[in-house]
């Protein structure tokens, strides 16, 4: 299980969230500050993928959302989201699982983010 607090560095600072949630297989950790707040989930669920002959499938997903708060005259915040998925059979080794997600993660390097949010592909 992960720790009551969870630390995400966001542009070199420590932002610490505090779980406010955890129920099955799934927890939500909170951070509020002045000008915003931070929100991370991690679920973590199963289903039957009926076209690979009734296999069972394990779903983990991460979330993480920062909502800026609005600054007059401004009356809309500034929400921004990032996520992953990945998934594995059950019955499939767990370290090759765990290599290949984070092999998958680290692609997303700065310059790569970067790429991608100036559309390119």
């Amino acid at each position: 299980m992960f720790a009551d607090t969870l630390t995400v560095t966001i542009n070199a600072v420590a932002k610490v969230l505090t779980r406010i949630n955890q129920d099955s297989y799934s927890s939500e950790y909170l951070l509020r500050e002045v000008t915003g707040e931070y929100r991370l989930r991690i679920r973590n669920s199963t289903y039957t993928d009926k076209l690979r002959a009734n296999r069972k499938i394990d779903r983990h997903n991460f979330e993480l959302i920062q909502l800026v708060y609005p600054v007059a005259p401004a009356t809309i915040g500034v929400t921004k989201k990032v996520y992953a998925v990945f998934e594995n059979e059950q019955g499939d080794a767990l370290v090759d699982n765990a290599k290949f997600a984070a092999g998958g993660l680290a692609f997303l390097t700065e310059a790569n983010i970067t790429k991608m949010l100036n559309f390119e592909s």
